[in-house]
């Protein structure tokens, strides 16, 4: 039996008290498979416990074999730096890496002393196999190198996301996040030019167990608001239906992310029925020539009705936007500015745009001398959370940009009570005085928690 303990690490470890915990359902994953088949998994949310001590503690009572965290492009790689050398000098264990900056920029992560293996792409079978050759005492450098998605050995197909068992929420403590979080499908059939997504391809977990997880979590917790992080949820499909359906017995509602070309009636009355509330769509811009750019196949003309669609069932509109695109004129940027302001997303969340490392974008940045590519896994950490402008591969002057940016940020305060008024004119009115206690409760239980574990 091998031994893993999956670490989380904090989101922003120089503000490690302001970040807002995300379930770390991709470990849930991962943890799930391991103890089905016979190895044992834990996991520890640095988000909700932010103290190198209390890693420590763990560290030396639960002796992991692996320790194994999940690396994003952003300030995130820091604690996964701290959190590596942490394991390497209070244990025996293997430190692997996973996730999208392990599989887009290996090198960094490989370079830093602390790191011993990445696994590029999807980690269930990679890891399971070197948690086999723990247990059979095999699992030295000469071994773990030959197995496929490892370092730059070539990948494993995709697996079979039906064949995975249901994820055990009882890794992690539920009632300490906000919002539960459940997947029901990976990647994404778009090939917008920004994105990571490998493969272009979208699969689907199996639809009776994606059902039966949902709703085991909803009534064992009591869960009553909920996101699906699928990149693209809904469309016309059996699946979706059925989907709906189910969650149409429950006074729960839940938020999506959507693309705009499925927003069809009989989409979205299924949605509405099921309790769907709240959906983000990724507009990017407001110039047709940018969206064609982007690749991202859709109109402005679809934008718009996606908007109109949400405002006739009563759904509210988290609208995504990336400004100071590569080629972007300050033209386009005024043309995403009237977007915004004429047809009036309830909430606006737009950024100076980063590109992710190896992505389309990313390589005509580099080739057109646009920006310098980090080299180091800190500059990396450095490079996702730059302060707004500090990266300026448009056209449009940096002066300029940022205070666009900043302008239409402004319709963002009202986001909180857009959302509140239409949970009321739902008629959610027990929920807002659920949410409001459960918010309260967090956080007093959270101060509380990390107060025992300094004085343990």
């Amino acid at each position: 039996m091998a031994k893993v303990l999956f670490v989380q690490g904090n989101y922003d470890i120089d503000n490690p008290e302001n970040t807002s915990p995300w379930m770390p359902l991709a470990l849930v994953e991962l943890a799930t498979l391991l103890n089905e088949k016979k190895h044992k998994a834990n996991i520890l949310d640095r988000n909700l416990y932010y103290n190198n001590k209390k890693l420590i503690s763990i560290l030396k009572k639960f002796t992991p074999d692996i320790v194994g965290m999940t690396a994003y492009t952003s300030q995130g790689l820091k604690d996964i730096m701290q959190v590596s050398e942490i394991v390497k000098k209070n244990s025996n264990a293997l430190v692997i890496i996973g996730g999208t900056h392990a599989t887009l920029e290996p090198k960094s992560l490989l370079d830093f002393p602390y790191i011993d293996y990445v696994i590029r792409g999807e980690g269930e079978l990679a890891l399971l196999e070197i948690c086999d050759l723990i247990d059979k005492k095999k699992a030295d450098n000469k071994n773990i190198l030959k197995i496929k998605n490892i370092n730059y050995n070539p990948m494993h197909p995709f697996i079979n996301l039906g064949d995975l068992p249901i994820p055990n929420y009882d890794l992690i403590e539920v009632k300490k996040y906000p919002v539960a979080t459940f997947f029901t499908s990976r990647g994404c059939p778009g090939r917008c030019t920004f994105c990571y997504n490998l493969g272009r391809t979208l699969r689907f977990y199996d639809t009776d167990k994606t059902i039966k997880s949902i709703k085991k979590v909803l009534e064992k917790y009591n869960i009553r608001e909920f996101t699906i992080a699928d990149d693209n949820f809904a469309n016309l499909s059996k699946r979706t239906e059925k989907i709906c359906n189910a969650l149409s017995k429950y006074n729960a509602i839940f938020h999506i992310f959507q693309r705009v070309d499925q927003v069809q009636d009989k989409v979205m009355k299924n949605l509405k029925k099921a309790g769907c509330w709240s959906m983000q769509f990724g507009f990017e811009s407001g110039s047709q020539r940018i969206l064609d750019f982007l690749h991202k196949d859709v109109t402005l003309k679809q934008n718009i009705e996606a908007i109109k669609q949400c405002k006739k069932y009563g759904i509210f509109v988290d609208g995504s936007f990336m400004a100071g695109l590569p080629t972007e004129t300050i033209k386009e940027l005024k043309q995403t500015e009237n977007f915004i302001k004429k047809y009036k997303p309830e909430a606006v969340d737009i950024k100076v745009f980063t590109p992710y490392p190896n992505t389309e974008l990313y390589n005509l940045c580099i080739k057109q001398g646009l920006m310098k590519a980090p080299k180091t896994l800190n500059e990396w950490a450095e490079f996702g959370t730059l302060k707004q402008g500090s990266i300026n591969v448009s056209e449009v002057p940096t002066k300029l940009l940022l205070e666009t940016v900043n302008e239409l940020s402004k319709t963002s305060y009202l986001t909180y009570f857009k959302k509140a008024m239409l949970l009321m004119k739902n008629r959610h009115f027990s929920y807002c005085l659920f949410k409001i206690k459960t918010i309260l409760k967090t956080k007093l239980g959270l101060r509380k928690d990390e107060q025992k574990s300094l004085e343990n």
